[in-house]
């Protein structure tokens, strides 16, 4: 074998000499397991006497503790350079051994009188840098019996005596260096528990669910979600909207929906029919697109959620029943065979005659019952839409909705947590989805005949789907152009196309163009965003879906194989 001593980082250290390459040495440095790299300059002369480096040391320790440094205190002069070969002829004379040299070389780069300059290079420290380092020794000693302390009291299952500490900091983006981090990565270790688990046993953590969120917020909005609003119209006010008062409208939605953003209308014609899609319209006011493309869509979580848009504003287009609104419509007029004659769009106000509620209506609009006349408010118009959509999906050789994967809503009353599933692929699912898609394909390609921008949701062979404002086309939905403009009021995508539709309606110049800020911003945030609320609202269910089988005292599930080693436990959204 073959040992050198070499410079790292201020410090000289033995090493045995694994491999020798042109530009570096692999080493094994002296007490330490594993391989390094080391410069070819690290190295600063072999050593010849040494043939085990255990025993080597031992020797150099040895012979460290009869040194007296303070003599070459006194035999040297301040300011001036001594090389280690000066140092050890000063000391030892001409008869030193290698041993003696290697240990006055650790020696002086140990003391704290003696400053190292490097490849063995030594200076006198003036009195100011003796006491500068004096102090930072008293200072790591110090740390070192705090750390100690604050590490014990949490092995000890007890809150340190911390001041003012940001727990979200010290577990997602905490200062490594920080002793309260230090303390507590080595109780981690030391318990074998995870930073967290530690934190939520000593009561630091008292409200997990509430933690999380915060958690979610702070690296989502890390100067809070603007919700903050003025009114500030820029394009139409609603009194210069042209009423369409003959349509009957109604909207489908779950009883906890606030933001309507989409209805329904359906009028009987000589030879056929005219059925109207009606989208909530905010992007009439374009005051709202910086917060917008800020916040980017609502976040939803069990319990709870938190809106693109500020409630007023959100109560200022939501087509609630009773209320005459604004909306941007798209019209199919449809035969007896329900082919579409022609399609268009306007701007309009209409009033809202029903807010159907789907917990209501899937007792009695379902596979079971489409035969039967229950006499229930729009049952032949809600008939006659489901026709139109199985007719629609028909076409488009695909399905409308993943029936595989069951939705679940969260409730909890009296402190106890309610979870029920709902199976998809009834009539009133197939419907909402298969107008949508209807609405926002026609919508695409009318913005891209008219050359005005849009941001497109495209779907191609072995690629992920992406936002792009290049028309392109969805293979998943097996359709030519698709783009998100029926949600305004929950996505900022929706927002920005509905933006873009107003102004092909108006014909007018009014639109972003694909080098716009605001339509760039969405374009390159949406999805990657999108992303974290949709693995947030997953980590919230799975969260309170735990708590439920602890909750029920629930020991066994059953499972069922969705994708390869896939299992999705039945009742509950745990895969």
């Amino acid at each position: 074998m073959s040992y050198i001593l070499l410079e790292d980082s201020g410090q000289y250290i033995i090493a045995n000499i694994l491999e020798t390459h042109k530009n570096n040495l692999v080493v094994e440095y002296a007490g330490v397991s594993g391989r390094k790299k080391a410069k070819l300059e690290q190295q600063l002369f072999s050593l010849n006497t040494c043939t085990n480096m255990d025993t080597y040391l031992i020797e150099i320790n040895t012979i460290s503790t009869t040194l007296d440094l303070e003599l070459i205190l006194d035999l040297i002069d301040n300011d001036v350079l001594f090389s280690l070969d000066e140092l050890v002829e000063l000391y030892f004379g001409n008869n030193q051994s290698e041993k003696e040299q290697i240990a006055l070389l650790f020696a002086l780069n140990n003391h704290i009188a003696f400053y190292n300059t490097g490849k063995g290079i030594f200076r006198k420290c003036t009195n100011e840098e003796i006491n500068e380092r004096q102090t930072k020794i008293n200072n790591s000693i110090a740390e070192a019996k705090l750390l100690a302390q604050y590490t014990q009291s949490l092995i000890e299952n007890q809150i340190p005596h911390w001041s003012d500490i940001d727990i979200f900091k010290l577990l997602n983006k905490p200062d490594k260096n920080s002793i309260e981090y230090k303390a507590l990565t080595n109780a981690s270790k030391d318990l074998n528990l995870s930073p967290l688990e530690i934190c939520i046993n000593i009561g630091l953590v008292s409200d997990i669910a509430n933690y999380f969120t915060q958690t979610f917020l702070k690296e989502i909005f890390p100067h809070g979600v603007n919700l903050n609003h003025q009114n500030n119209y820029n394009a139409m006010q609603h009194t210069e909207l042209e009423h369409n008062s003959t349509l009957k409208v109604f909207s489908i939605d779950d009883s906890t929906t606030t933001e309507i953003d989409d209805a329904f209308s359906v009028e009987k014609l000589v030879s056929g029919y005219r059925v109207g899609i009606h989208i909530a319209a905010p992007a009439l006011d374009q005051s709202l697109a910086s917060m917008v493309s800020e916040n980017l869509s609502t976040i939803y979580y069990p319990g709870n959620k938190i809106t693109m848009l500020p409630q007023s504003v959100i109560q200022q287009y939501t087509l609630e029943e009773g209320r005459t609104m604004p909306v941007v419509s798209i019209y199919f007029v449809i035969d007896n065979d329900l082919n579409i004659v022609e399609y268009f769009s306007k701007i309009e106000t209409i009033t809202i005659t029903s807010n159907l509620r789907i917990e209501e209506l899937e007792a009695i609009f379902n596979h079971d019952s489409l035969d039967l006349e229950h006499q229930y408010p729009f049952e032949n118009e809600l008939k006659l839409l489901y026709s139109f959509a199985l007719y629609l999906e028909e076409k488009r050789g695909k399905p409308s909705v993943n029936q595989l994967a069951p939705d679940y809503s969260f409730s909890f009353i009296d402190n106890k947590i309610i979870i029920k599933p709902r199976e998809r692929g009834n009539p009133i699912d197939i419907l909402v989805s298969e107008l949508m898609i209807l609405a926002n394909c026609s919508w695409g390609r009318m913005l891209t005949n008219a050359f005005i921008p849009a941001i497109y949701r495209v779907k191609q062979h072995n690629y992920p789907v992406k936002m792009t404002t290049t028309p392109d086309s969805h293979i998943g939905l097996n359709v030519d152009y698709y783009t998100w403009a029926s949600s305004p009021l929950r996505r900022s995508v929706d927002y920005i196309n509905q933006y873009q539709i107003i102004s092909l309606i108006l014909k007018n110049k009014d639109f972003y163009t694909e080098l716009s800020p605001t339509m760039a911003s969405v374009v390159e945030n949406f999805d990657t965003q999108y992303g974290k609320y949709m693995a947030f609202q997953d980590k919230m269910e799975r969260y309170w879906s735990l708590k439920y089988l602890i909750q029920e005292n629930i020991n066994e599930r059953i499972g069922i194989f969705v994708y390869k080693s896939k299992v999705h436990l039945i009742g509950i959204p745990i895969n």
